[in-house]
């Protein structure tokens, strides 16, 4: 696994590691596969949604009509409102999986889950960099 933050390491990273492992290990005529992919989530991101940070601030503050949700019912509504659904048998849905995200587009999750709370809801989020 390699982290690349700018084009400048992904060139290097493929002169001096991937293409010389690809050349030497075709030459035995074996078959790879190689995989590149967004890096997911961090575990400070996590943290900062689940914890004590977004969803808990959510699932203390916010109601409707009168009642309060857990934190995993909220999380449930907002990757419904914001990641999308898959379509069951008989017309139910699914919410799609936030674990797929990669660090980007869950920042811009979250981000789109406070501004929602914030507006419609009138969260107030407090030390959410402590949680």
């Amino acid at each position: 696994t390699i982290t690349l933050h700018s084009k400048q390491q992904a060139w290097a990273a493929i002169k001096a590691l991937v293409f010389p492992f690809l050349a030497l290990r075709l030459q035995d005529g074996v078959r790879l596969v190689l995989t590149i992919g967004l890096m997911k989530r961090t575990k400070q991101q996590n943290a900062r949604y689940w914890g004590r940070g977004v969803l808990a601030q959510i699932a203390e503050q916010a109601t409707v009509n009168g009642q309060m949700f857990s934190a995993e019912s909220w999380h449930e509504h907002f990757k419904r409102l914001f990641i999308g659904v898959i379509e069951l048998p008989h017309g139910q849905v699914l919410a799609q999986s936030s674990t797929t995200l990669s660090t980007k587009q869950f920042s811009d999750f979250c981000t789109e889950v406070e501004a929602y709370a914030a507006t419609t809801f009138g969260v107030i989020f407090y030390d959410l960099e402590q949680t």
